[in-house]
């Protein structure tokens, strides 16, 4: 399987059909909502999009959301704790760059305007389209899509990773790729020992191809080879 990258270039979004209709992975920021609306009408038709897989409560991941939710008819699938986050409607600033590195990279993107930490709260006429993957509900849902999914913290404690029946891996920001990364460690952690811990969750996945959230995809294999 190739999942369809949509939205502007960055926002790190993946479509892809399941065995229970369309799913996409994330939804970007808010000020590109609107486009990705757009890109979805002109591939597949908004009413064909069944699921949207939220990695993380970020801004960048799903500050889209509400818009989202209002042009279509999605269920949003997600970790328990990522429906508090958005109902705050922002990051909650936990995050520490895992290396020097890191840290200059993060600065130099809030130097240039490129992270927003607030977006639309989640409305409360919308939560009931929320599924907290959890228990045997969780279970199930990966029976009928033919999925996997993945715990995965460590650059936030809501972070989910997916895992289609082909190996193709839809991380987060568990990982990046991109020209300013290096060892495709994430720009900030809540938790390093988490991230380090999940990183072993990823290789170990049976994932052959890894998409994040940020930046091109890569070979799993690739991973195995660095350390956080």
């Amino acid at each position: 399987m190739r999942p369809l990258s949509l939205g502007p270039a960055g926002a790190g979004c993946y479509l892809f059909p399941t065995l229970a209709g369309y799913l996409l992975v994330d939804t970007g920021c808010e000020r590109t909502a609107e486009e990705l609306l757009r890109q979805l009408s002109r591939r597949i038709g908004l009413s064909e999009l069944q699921w949207i897989f939220l990695t993380h409560a970020h801004a960048d991941h799903a500050g889209g959301l509400e818009g989202l939710l209002k042009g279509t008819r999605a269920r949003v699938l997600l970790h328990p704790l990522g429906l508090e986050r958005l109902r705050s409607g922002k990051d909650p600033g936990l995050g520490r760059a895992p290396g020097r590195w890191e840290s200059l990279v993060g600065g130099l993107t809030h130097l240039l305007g490129r992270e927003t930490a607030a977006f639309p709260p989640l409305s409360r006429g919308m939560e009931n389209r929320c599924i907290p993957l959890e228990g045997m509900r969780r279970r199930e849902l990966e029976s009928s899509l033919g999925v996997r999914f993945l715990d995965t913290p460590g650059h936030t404690a809501d972070s989910m990773s997916l895992l289609t029946e082909d190996g193709t891996l839809f991380c987060g920001d568990a990982a990046m790729s991109g020209p300013l990364i290096r060892r495709h460690r994430p720009v900030s952690v809540e938790s390093l020992e988490d991230c380090r811990e999940s990183w072993k969750v990823l290789r170990q996945s049976g994932g052959r191809m890894l998409y994040p959230g940020h930046g091109k995809p890569f070979p799993l294999r690739r991973l195995e080879l660095d350390q956080i």
